[in-house]
């Protein structure tokens, strides 16, 4: 058998955190059928935001990244507490 998703962030020294609580009045995610939609996931980092303004601006390239980095661990997470498993997940689409 394939190695699974979360071996594969462990491995590449990920790990992901609880879900984030909503910032704002906000579900976090919305299950329509075999559909996920996830919404308002943040450059959080422990608990504390990461990056804010705009790229080029108020935050550089480097910082850029890791907001992105953290953003799409926070949307992992979001999927882990709507699914329970991210082996659920067979294709991510934007």
């Amino acid at each position: 058998m394939s190695e699974t998703i979360e071996k594969r962030l462990s491995d590449l020294g990920v790990t992901l955190p609880v879900a984030a609580a909503p910032a704002a009045n906000y579900v976090p995610y919305c299950r329509t059928g075999n559909l996920l939609f996830t919404a308002g996931q943040l450059p959080l980092k422990d608990g504390k935001l990461q990056a804010s303004g705009l790229l080029g601006r108020d935050v550089d390239t480097a910082g850029g990244k890791d907001a992105a980095k953290y953003c799409a661990i926070n949307i992992l997470a979001q999927a882990k507490a709507a699914l329970g498993d991210l082996e659920k997940i067979s294709r991510l689409v934007k």
